[in-house]
């Protein structure tokens, strides 16, 4: 009996040495999963972007640079209290993000205007409209008053006669090339840009004058014929 009670008295710190045992395995391997979720925790945290990293890392619209030159801004640039290269490049911006991202007047004169794809055809779409709008305006001096330009924008025929008024008819002969002017740079041709304006009566089509752009409508309408 003694040995009996002997060896189980022996046996129970066996037992218990067994058990610290495996607490302490399971402690370990509790501490080194603990460890490796942190990790990944850290790892996860550190990848996933903030909020001001996806507003850093979002693509902006590539823009590009449209120069229009010394000369043009102050021909058909310059209007009303609009007189310096850096006025022009403020009413551009002024028109807002629709037609331009940023403009400014460079050292030279020139006015520089940065415009994604999207705001150059939007500009180059609301030239277009106020040229055919421009000859509505024309027609209101006699049905058989009309213009054409041709793909490039520099030159422009003008079908009218003697009876042409000032207003608004004779502003086309000014309006009209600047705004083709505008969009010539647009589409990206190289400058200086200069249009060929062309006058023929609209009864005879007979030439009855001819002048250029840069400069200016100097034609007497008297001219023009009947």
């Amino acid at each position: 009996m003694q040995h009996g009670n002997r060896t189980r008295q022996e046996a129970r710190p066996a037992a218990s040495r067994q058990r610290k045992k495996q607490q302490t395995s399971l402690q370990t391997t509790a501490t080194l999963l603990l460890a490796v979720l942190t990790m990944l925790l850290i790892t996860a945290c550190g990848s996933a972007p903030t909020a001001h990293t996806k507003q850093t890392d979002k693509s902006q619209p590539k823009t590009e640079k449209i120069v229009y030159p010394a000369q043009f801004v102050r021909t058909f640039g310059y209007y009303d209290d609009i007189k310096t290269p850096a006025a022009v490049a403020k009413s551009m911006e002024d028109t807002g993000q629709k037609y331009v991202t940023k403009a400014y007047a460079d050292n030279n004169g020139d006015v520089v205007a940065l415009v994604t794809e999207r705001q150059r055809q939007a500009n180059i779409q609301a030239n277009n409209e106020w040229i055919t709008k421009g000859e509505r305006y024309f027609r209101e001096g006699s049905p058989d008053y009309h213009y054409q330009i041709n793909q490039d924008g520099t030159a422009m025929t003008v079908w009218t006669d003697k009876h042409l008024t000032p207003n608004p008819s004779i502003g086309i002969f000014t309006t009209v090339p600047g705004y083709s002017g505008y969009s010539y740079y647009l589409k990206g041709h190289a400058g200086p840009w200069d249009m060929t304006i062309t006058v023929r009566n609209c009864h005879t089509d007979q030439q009855v004058g001819q002048f250029t752009a840069t400069q200016g409508f100097t034609l007497d309408p008297a001219t023009f014929g009947d």
